[in-house]
């Protein structure tokens, strides 16, 4: 495979040396240090292990979107607002445009101007709202397809914090290529190289600095060679040596073939020479699309003088923002009449003349044959071990989580101590009992409150890029929990039970501690359920608390269920720790135990039957208790997957 040599017009990374506008010989130790990392990071021009995919031209024409502006009941207009009429905002009006291959396109305009919305429409991240055409070398673009062959790396560097650089290059290879593992290590170890991140692969991601994490955010996508690649302000809080490298990296990539398209706020008069192409935006609209060089003299034409030593990038941005006045209308005139288009014109037949014929552009829907690259069983595999790593390294989740078990178990046993066969502490052993149910199920509904919050921008980020399916996910992403949400409940029964000097019989101990985790597991699935469900962080940590209120007071332990009024009724039935409680007063005090024993001279509950007649669960079956448990967790785990998978559209 490394000896495959590539047709014309695939996407590769050229021999030759990359040069860069102004590039000349170092004259200065910073120079020379600048152009010791150019050199770096064109050593990503030797990849010999990359698949062959072919070269992308992106087109769209009369591109527009907009969204609903506000509650139904406001969206009141007049005759002459017809946008608040409907009630819709547009974002973007009305642009067209080219972005063909071995260019690198930047997106520029001041804040608001809809750079990254243009973005997300292109990248197909958006859908709802939009109007107009968007073609994929002369054809319409099928979105599963063009997702497939493109990536985006968006501004915040979204980065499982456990895994190290390495591992998490090797995810991704394992997921996007059918390779053997000889050929995806090499090729992991080739891109870490060229991107420079051979020194730290050993070092967890949360460790990493800026520049080094958005090189990683690009290496991890850059393994199934996508031929077009977006990117969201790539140099938004990096320093000025690591913006360089960064720039650098993608005008690499672009000559390599591939299309490389990114917004960018302000950037430097040095950073800005590098782009082949501009697109700038303001209110919604285009104000100038062409290449660098043609800026200057396209605004001297409107009759706007750039001053000498000013930064282009810094002008335009002024002049965009009405700091010259308000010239928006005279720039968006400009290129409606198509004053950029005899340049554009120009610079296509050169790009013609000197690059390959027509034909290099392949029919890009052929070499897409599956959804992804492997199966679902294979991304559920590689999911698996990575979460379960994951966990395992995760302090709070998983370490904290045992330890809290064995303390609270230990304590608690402390506090029971020897009051399991005492006739005249049946009220105790029956809130030892509850309280057991209570903390197993805030120890695991808690911590998995958090999983998907935490996670939802990574998962996002890789579904929507093609690494692997929902359900692939989900499952590993449950699964792998599952065996430390047993683990802790054992562990916690296992103390408490004897210390507590419970029934001794094999059968109530296993009885306790299986109806103990069920308890977890239901409860792990309502947290999943409200994680997945919450807007954020904050809103999650708020309704899990909440919601184990009436879970906690239909329980049958606070007021029987005879107490409680017929419209309330309903529910007890609703509350898993009714059954959870209702099972492990069953596997104590029922079951022809023998009568407890009595250190006074009379003791009420000392026959067991009468703690059940309190209870009021004498008629109670334990098996129905296993299988109502059974059907919550199946509900709550559907439900969390229905949730992300409405969330999934919905991002679109």
């Amino acid at each position: 495979m490394a000896e495959r040599t590539l047709e014309q017009g695939s996407v590769s990374i050229p021999m030759e040396e990359t040069k860069l506008p102004g590039g000349g010989p170092p004259e200065a130790p910073l120079l020379t240090h600048l152009k010791k990392v150019e050199n770096h990071i064109t050593e990503a021009q030797r990849f010999s292990h990359l698949p062959r995919r072919s070269a992308v031209d992106l087109e769209f024409n009369e591109l527009s979107y907009t969204i609903r502006e506000g509650p139904w009941w406001r969206r009141r207009g007049t005759a002459c607002s017809p946008c608040l009429l409907s009630g819709y905002k547009a974002l973007l009006k009305c642009l067209s445009g080219r972005f063909n291959s071995r260019e690198l396109i930047g997106i520029m305009g001041p804040s608001g101007a809809g750079k990254s919305t243009l973005m997300n429409i292109l990248a197909g991240y958006r859908e709802t709202g939009m109007k107009g055409q968007i073609m994929v070398n002369g054809r319409p673009r099928d979105l599963r397809t063009f997702r497939k062959m493109s990536c985006y790396i968006m501004q915040d560097d979204m980065l499982l914090p456990h895994l190290t650089a390495r591992e998490a290059m090797m995810v991704s290879a394992n997921l996007k290529l059918n390779e053997s593992m000889q050929v995806k290590k090499e090729l992991v170890d080739e891109i870490l190289t060229a991107l420079g991140l051979l020194e730290c692969a050993l070092t967890r991601t949360s460790c990493l600095s800026g520049g080094q994490c958005k090189r990683l955010a690009i290496a991890l996508e850059l393994v199934n060679n996508p031929p077009v690649m977006f990117f969201d302000e790539p140099t938004s809080g990096l320093d000025s040596a690591s913006c360089f490298q960064v720039v650098s990296l993608m005008k690499s990539l672009a000559q390599g073939g591939r299309t490389i398209i990114c917004t960018i706020h302000q950037p430097s008069a040095k950073l800005f020479e590098m782009f082949d192409k501009l697109y700038i935006l303001s209110q919604g609209q285009c104000i100038y699309k062409g290449t660098v060089p043609y800026l200057i003299p396209y605004l001297k034409n409107l009759g706007l003088h750039c001053p000498t030593y000013h930064n282009p990038a810094d002008f335009i941005i002024e002049v965009a923002s009405g700091e010259y006045g308000d010239l928006n209308p005279v720039l968006f005139e400009a290129v409606q009449g198509g004053m950029c288009s005899e340049e554009s014109k120009k610079n296509s037949r050169d790009k013609n003349d000197s690059s390959c014929p027509s034909q290099c552009h392949s029919d890009t829907g052929t070499l897409e044959k599956h959804s992804f690259a492997t199966s679902t069983f294979t991304q559920f595999c590689i999911l698996f071990k990575r979460t379960f790593v994951t966990i395992c390294r995760d302090m709070v989740l998983t370490h904290l989580r045992v330890m809290s078990h064995l303390s609270i178990g230990v304590l608690i046993g402390l506090l029971y101590l020897n009051i399991g066969n005492d006739a005249s502490k049946v009220f105790n052993n029956t809130g030892f009992l509850f309280f057991s149910m209570l903390f197993l199920m805030f120890a695991a509904l808690m911590p998995t409150i958090l999983t998907f919050p935490l996670e939802m921008s990574v998962f996002i980020r890789e579904h929507l890029n093609y690494w692997y399916s929902l359900k692939a996910y989900y499952l590993a992403k449950t699964v792998a929990d599952v065996p430390f949400q047993v683990i802790c409940p054992i562990m916690y029964c296992s103390i408490v039970y004897w210390m507590t000097e419970q029934p001794p019989e094999a059968g109530r101990y296993l009885l306790f501690m299986a109806l103990s985790t069920s308890t977890a597991l239901v409860a792990q699935s309502l947290g999943l359920l409200i994680g997945a469900a919450s807007t954020s962080l904050q809103v999650a940590t708020f309704v899990g608390p909440v919601t184990a209120i009436p879970v906690l007071l239909f329980s049958g332990f606070f007021v029987n269920f005879d107490t409680i009024p017929k419209y309330l009724q309903w529910s007890s039935y609703v509350s898993y720790v009714r059954y959870g409680f209702e099972g492990v007063i069953l596997s104590i005090y029922g079951m022809n135990r023998s009568e407890l024993e009595c250190p006074l001279q009379v003791c009420k509950f000392q026959k067991p039957e009468e703690v059940l007649q309190l209870l009021d669960v004498e008629d109670a079956k334990l098996y129905v208790d296993f299988m109502v448990l059974g059907v919550f967790f199946l509900i709550l785990r559907l439900a969390t997957y229905l949730v992300l998978r409405y969330k999934v559209k919905s991002e679109r």
